[in-house]
Formats: structure tokens, C-alpha cells, sequence
């Protein structure tokens, strides 16, 4: 697998036209939370800006009306790395179908294609179109049946993906056991617009603590920054903690003073929440590659306290961010409160290093490379037709544009092909006869059905 940072392409020529481009979430997109999810939500809206029509599309425990969205059923929950996954498992394939006849795209960009059910028969009926993969996912500590169940689902797909994308190396290399070819790295972003630091700084006597992340999940750590905000207050430090996110399956935090839990929120809620607050601490314990509530908090100018693991390394700056070991309340107690005594307009420096370094990730930044790689799909998909011969003329000629373009051919090196193939055999030379020495082979014709 070849790894490669994704360059900052020249701005698209107007010519090119706008794209039709389907992003495909496959987690539940009615759930308030989730990194994924959010990450296409702000990636759909930078594109729209470029010109793109964007069309959000995966499984929804509630129905939505909203536009430019499309949600499935079939809803179930998975638990795994740490947390609950409500996938579209059980969605229907032939509603599916009837999705992809009604509409049509230049791309479909899947979010984390190795999630069943959606992505595998999206991409199976779709084979005649460009798709980009991006990929979220890292675990430090895999079993050998998973890595084999991701590769053999993987091989399943892959051939008629034409470009994938990782959001950071740590999920390059996971991605790596099921996917062999050439992976771009292009980070998750934060929308800088919506993140913004506070018009004033007001200091007062109590520092305010942020956590923000779903309170069931294992790997977010919750737990540890409980009992070590219970330390701070038995030193009697000035604390005050805000908690935002799910409980999921677990119990609400303890009632602690100061600490003040607000569930799941909107996401207008949240950025004022991140305006409010004077440290955010992130006590993940692992299996995080990437840490996107740290751009959340750091476009917001603040100071922050994480976890020393390798997804958040990969975002925290030198000065504004203090590292602690994941998993140790003690150490996690003892960062906080170093913080907590610096001085008000050290830690509003932290914070002023910390938006100056997310403002590179911001997503109106990122969308120009990821829509580089949908070109370099929709190149690799035109380059691999049955009949490149004929390209030109089925895409000048209106009735053949009718009839649908050419299937894409697997990239090389992919396993697999389409379960059937439209290709006319070759008639036979008649008896008595033989083919001429140098004379060409006959020409194979491919069929031109409607596309799914």
C-alpha cells in the first residue's frame, strides 16, 4: 500500500462543470452525535460552496424530509471498538436500487465502506459509477478473525472503488489489511465558521472544564475525568466541569459540585458551549484516529488537556496541548491542575497557538483535495472502460448517453469482476475457412444496459 499526502490541486477550471456527488454515511445520521457523521455533513456543505450538487444519503432510525438528504431503514446496533454502531444492516437492497435509478451521480463518496450492509450493495449496483472510499477507523489491538472478516468483505467491494482516503496515518494502517492500493491521507477537518473563539475573555474565580463525547463509550474515557475532577475539588481547586454527549448504555455522571451534565446537543449549542468553557480535556483511552472534538475546542481558542495516543498526536500542538497518559485518573488529575493554576493569559496564548493551527484543517481547505480525488475516480473509471475505443462517441452521441455509460473495469491488481458479463463472444470462423496470419481479432462488444 503506497501513502501519500494528499496535495492542494490548482482551483478546478469552471469548465469542468459541477459534480453530482452522493455521500454516503453508514452510521445512523439521526443520531446527534458521531465523528463520521458530522465530518461528511460539513465536507457535503464546503463542496456545495465549490459548486457541487451533494446529496447526503444513509440509514436513519427516524425518517427525514430534509433537502438534499436520503435515509434507509434497517437500523441495528453493533457494539464494537468501544462503542455502539447503529449501522444500516437490514437495509433493503431493492430500495436501495430504487434510489440509484432515480438519481444520478458523477462520484459516490462512502464513508467507511467495510460497515455492512449499505456500502456492499451500493457498490454492487453501481458498478458503472466512480467511487471514493474514505476510511475513519483505528484499533491498536485487532484479532486475527477480524482482520481476516475485513479483508474478505473488503475484497467483496474494492475492485470497483477507484480511490480511497484516510483521514490520518494510524487509519492508513488499519485500513491497510483490506486495502492494497494507493491511500491518500487527508485529515478531518472543522468547520472554522462555526467554531469561532469568544468576542471576550471574561476570567473569573472557577475554571471551567469541557468533555465533550458519548458517556457509554468506553474508549472516550469518561470515567477517568470523573474521579479525577473529584480529586481537583478535594484539593479544593476553583473546577467547574460541563459534560455534553449520550449516555448510551451507561449510567449519568455522578453529581458532583460543579459538575453539570447537558446530554446530547445542538450543534449550535455546542460551539457556544466550547466558547464558554477555559480547558477542554479529552481523556480518551485509545482506538481513536483522529481527534476531531480537539479541532472542535481548538478552533474555539482553547487550551487543551488529551490523552497521549497516537490519534490525538496527530492534531495537538506543542504549546497549546498537555498530553497525559490515557487510562491514569491520577496523571490526568495532576495535568488538569497545572493547567488550571497556569496564569489566565498564558492559557489564552495556548489557545490563540491552538486556532491558528486548526484553521489548516478547515473544511473549505480540504474539500478542494478531496474533490481532486473524485476527478482522479471519474479518470480512473473513464481509463478502465470495456470499450475506451468508443469513449468519445458514447459520450457525444445523445442516444447512447440514453442507453448509460460503460461499466468500470476493476483497477489492476483488484480481485474479483461483475458476477455477469455482457460481452459478446466472438463468432467462430466458418468451416472450411481459416483466419489470415496478422488479420485482427475479432472485436468484443459490450452491452450498453441501463445503469442501476
Amino acid at each position: 500500500m503506497a501513502l501519500r499526502n494528499a496535495p492542494m490541486p490548482a482551483p478546478v477550471p469552471v469548465s469542468e462543470g459541477r459534480l453530482r456527488v452522493c455521500m454516503m454515511v453508514t452510521y445512523d445520521m439521526a443520531s446527534p452525535g458521531g465523528g463520521v457523521k458530522q465530518h461528511a455533513l460539513h465536507l457535503a456543505a464546503s463542496l456545495r460552496r465549490l459548486g457541487d450538487e451533494v446529496m447526503l444519503v444513509g440509514p436513519s432510525s427516524v425518517p427525514t424530509d430534509e433537502p438534499d438528504v436520503h435515509s434507509f431503514g434497517g437500523i441495528v446496533n453493533i457494539p464494537a471498538n468501544g462503542s455502539d454502531n447503529n449501522l444500516g444492516l437490514l437495509v433493503s437492497p431493492r430500495a436501495i436500487a430504487r434510489f440509484f435509478r432515480k438519481h444520478r451521480f458523477d462520484v459516490i463518496h462512502i464513508h467507511e465502506p467495510l460497515q455492512p450492509a449499505l456500502s456492499y450493495w451500493s457498490v454492487w449496483l453501481t458498478r458503472r459509477v466512480p467511487h471514493v472510499a474514505t476510511f475513519h477507523a483505528f484499533m491498536e489491538e485487532e484479532g486475527l478473525l477480524l482482520r481476516w472478516a475485513r479483508k474478505a468483505w473488503g475484497a467483496t467491494m474494492f475492485p470497483w472503488i477507484q480511490r480511497a482516503i484516510a483521514v490520518s496515518e494510524p487509519a492508513a494502517r488499519y485500513a491497510s489489511a483490506a486495502w492494497s492500493r494507493e491511500l491518500s491521507i487527508i485529515p478531518n477537518g472543522v468547520p472554522t465558521d462555526i467554531f469561532t473563539p469568544p468576542d471576550l475573555h471574561h476570567y473569573n474565580n472557577r475554571v471551567k472544564l469541557l468533555f465533550v463525547g458519548r458517556i457509554g463509550d468506553v474508549r472516550k474515557g469518561a470515567r477517568y475525568l470523573f474521579e479525577a475532577y473529584a480529586g481537583l475539588l478535594a484539593r479544593r481547586l476553583p473546577v467547574t466541569l460541563d459534560v455534553v454527549g449520550e449516555l448510551g448504555q451507561a449510567e449519568p455522571p455522578p453529581s458532583l459540585p460543579g459538575l453539570t451534565y447537558h446530554g446530547a446537543v445542538a450543534f449550535e449549542r455546542l460551539s457556544q458551549l466550547y466558547r464558554a468553557c477555559d480547558v477542554f480535556v479529552a481523556p480518551s483511552t485509545g482506538q481513536e484516529s483522529f481527534g476531531i472534538v480537539l479541532l472542535e475546542a481548538m478552533a474555539s481558542a482553547k487550551p487543551v488537556v488529551c490523552s497521549n495516543i497516537e490519534g490525538y498526536r496527530q492534531v495537538a500542538t506543542t504549546e497549546g496541548s498537555t498530553l497525559v497518559a490515557p487510562s491514569d485518573p491520577k496523571a490526568l488529575e495532576d495535568a488538569i491542575a497545572r493547567v488550571v493554576r497556569t496564569p489566565p493569559e498564558i492559557r489564552r496564548w495556548h489557545g490563540e497557538l491552538n486556532r491558528r493551527h486548526a484553521e489548516t484543517f478547515d473544511y473549505d481547505r480540504l474539500a478542494e483535495r478531496v474533490r481532486h480525488e473524485y476527478r482522479l475516480a471519474i479518470a480512473a473509471c473513464r481509463a478502465g472502460v470495456r470499450r475506451p475505443d468508443r469513449e468519445a462517441a458514447a459520450a457525444s452521441s445523445p442516444a447512447r448517453r440514453r442507453r448509460g455509460r460503460q461499466r468500470c473495469r476493476p483497477p489492476s491488481g483488484g480481485a474479483g469482476r461483475p458476477p455477469r458479463s455482457t460481452a459478446r463472444r466472438p463468432s467462430p470462423p466458418r468451416r472450411g475457412t481459416t483466419a489470415a496470419a496478422g488479420s485482427a481479432t475479432p472485436r468484443r462488444r459490450t452491452g450498453t444496459s441501463r445503469s442501476a
